[in-house]
């Protein structure tokens, strides 16, 4: 493993955690009361629906391809699957407020009503927004690498949030335009793994 290929690796795990942390001031800040119902007085702020997603994906991809890159192993496209599992985990997390205030949070989101009222509401409108984001780099790799069945896995997965999340096109779109940067980053700064 080269140092070149460590210090890239850490680099971009460094700008994938910075992407993370910079959502942090972009979500819910309403602190939700206690013996009330605390999904319902989450409210994300009016540009949570266009910075969120974009972040997050960028922050995902950028993470996965940061680990392969300080590993100095061989990106596969099946393991860049994992970029918009993490992207849209960490933004509904973050959205639905289990970060800021999690002891109030967690035992809400354990019924069920309360659960999927915040998937079908604003937070699993963020979510959707950052998986289209995160999984245009298993699109990408799978199709630079000719994986038949990564690429069927990352378009069924791509396809299915576009239609998930089509009530909001903002969250969709800016999210996509998240993903293809950070696609398009690591094309340049590293061409072994990402360039076919």
């Amino acid at each position: 493993m080269s140092l070149r290929s460590r210090l890239l690796g850490s680099a971009l795990l460094v700008a994938g955690a910075a992407m993370f942390a910079a959502t942090v001031s972009l979500v819910p800040t309403v602190p939700p009361e206690s013996g009330a119902d605390a999904v319902s007085l989450i409210a994300p702020t009016p540009y949570s629906f266009i910075a969120t997603p974009p972040l997050l994906a960028v922050g995902s991809v950028l993470l996965i391809g940061g680990a392969a890159a300080l590993a100095g192993a061989d990106l596969s496209a099946r393991a860049t699957l994992l970029a918009p599992a993490l992207g849209g985990i960490a933004a509904f997390a973050l959205v639905v407020g289990v970060v800021s205030a999690p002891a109030a949070i967690l035992p809400g989101l354990a019924e069920a009503d309360a659960l999927a009222a915040a998937v079908a509401g604003p937070p699993g409108t963020i979510a959707t927004g950052a998986v289209v984001g995160a999984a245009v780099a298993p699109v990408i790799r799978a199709t630079t690498t000719e994986d038949t069945v990564a690429l069927l896995a990352g378009s069924v997965l791509l396809l299915a949030a576009l239609a998930a999340g089509a009530s909001d096109p903002i969250s969709l779109v800016t999210g996509g335009v998240g993903g293809a940067v950070a696609v398009g980053l690591l094309w340049a700064v590293d061409p072994e793994r990402w360039r076919p």
